[in-house]
């Protein structure tokens, strides 16, 4: 993942920021930038705030909390792997991509990071997703799945548009989040289903190996049966 991020960011930044992609950018930024005012700014920096570190970590850890309490270690592990995966992928991306925060007034602190790609809105979709995900798989009410999955995609999509208004991401840093953060949630998915099938599969044959043993841990031998008596039918007679 962290491969496909960075080859993305070197296609980004040395090839494609010279032409009508960077110009795209750019005018999306100055959009931004001109429709400020004092309302969206105090409900952007909500929408920022959900996907900082602070809220992300607060949230997974009460999320893991009640999953320990149902004994629903695979869940844990999806969630917990999922958010490994995607803070390796993106702190090692931003350190070898090196790109500018937009040229226009930055209204959060911007971390010692490039601009490429944006962690908070990848957090956020693995966070939410995830959850979503994990509700929807131990759940069955039709509402309370339809209600989970909206605020999946709507707090993402807040987080990404309050971090483009408050000046600190391009738009094409949002995309490559979007490819990278649904990238860690397919590649925690498979190793959670490879760790639980494994799990069973060796349950099983623990299963049918256990049986009576002697003390030296030998199983006892079988018995033959007793051959079956002959009936007086089933005895031929020679003419």
């Amino acid at each position: 993942m962290t491969t496909i991020l960075v080859a993305l960011g070197l296609l980004l930044t040395k090839v494609l920021l010279d032409g009508p992609v960077g110009r795209w950018d750019h005018a999306l930024d100055r959009w931004f930038f001109v429709n400020r005012e004092a309302t969206l700014d105090s409900i952007t920096q909500w929408g920022s705030r959900l996907g900082d570190t602070m809220a992300v970590v607060g949230i997974a850890a009460v999320a893991v909390l009640v999953l320990a309490i149902g004994r629903h270690w695979a869940h844990i592990s999806f969630l917990v792997g999922a958010l490994v995966i995607e803070v390796t992928t993106f702190v090692t991306t931003t350190f070898v991509i090196d790109r500018e925060r937009p040229a226009v007034p930055h209204l959060d602190p911007g971390p010692p990071t490039s601009s490429y790609p944006s962690g908070h809105v990848a957090a956020s979709i693995v966070l939410y997703v995830g959850l979503a995900l994990i509700i929807t798989s131990l759940v069955r009410s039709k509402l309370v799945r339809a209600v989970v999955w909206i605020l999946a995609i709507a707090l993402p999509i807040f987080v990404a548009l309050s971090r483009l208004y408050r000046g600190m991401h391009h738009p094409t840093d949002v995309i490559g989040s979007v490819i990278g953060a649904f990238g860690c949630l397919a590649f925690a998915f498979l190793a959670t289903r490879t760790g639980v099938a494994v799990a069973e599969a060796n349950d099983r044959g623990a299963s049918v190996d256990s049986g009576p043993q002697t003390l030296d841990g030998e199983r006892p031998a079988t018995a033959p049966a007793p051959a079956a008596r002959a009936r007086p039918g089933d005895i031929e007679v020679s003419p």
